[in-house]
């Protein structure tokens, strides 16, 4: 979340900073079920870093919000704006867990494939107010 104005005077307020700064001393953590599961853009929007957990049975799909509801979640968003989560994959052998683009607005860049026993990290970045690029990093 950047620090903008969003009162009527383009003021940045005390609750607007109060607000900046729980997130940026957040994570959140998520224990994904045992299959496909769809990211809240919600959650991504509110705390500076998420982490999901899954110990998978078979291959899984983590699938991400789309680009309008990453940016509604996010609301005064604007280009450049991040945020960041990882995924930790628990199962003990062969099942990957592949992150997948929600229906529009989002591009992945890099691997999208999470190895069993391993976590990967991820950091999206607003390209336009409904756009997000998500890079593996």
């Amino acid at each position: 979340m950047p620090l903008l104005g969003n009162d009527t005077d383009g003021a940045i307020s005390r609750k607007r900073l109060e607000t900046w700064a729980a997130k940026e001393e957040k994570t959140t953590v998520v224990a994904a079920s045992n299959e496909d599961t769809t990211q809240v853009a919600a959650t991504l929007a509110g705390a500076k870093k998420v982490v999901y957990t899954m110990t998978p049975s078979t291959t899984r799909l983590l699938t991400t919000p789309t680009g309008a509801q990453l940016g509604s979640a996010f609301g005064d968003e604007v280009v450049g704006t991040s945020f960041e989560f990882s995924v930790v994959n628990l199962a003990a052998s062969s099942h990957a867990i592949t992150l997948t683009a929600g229906a529009s607005g989002v591009t992945l860049v890099g691997s999208a494939s999470i190895a069993h026993a391993s976590s990967a990290s991820f950091v999206g970045v607003f390209t336009a107010v409904n756009t997000v690029s998500i890079y593996r990093v």
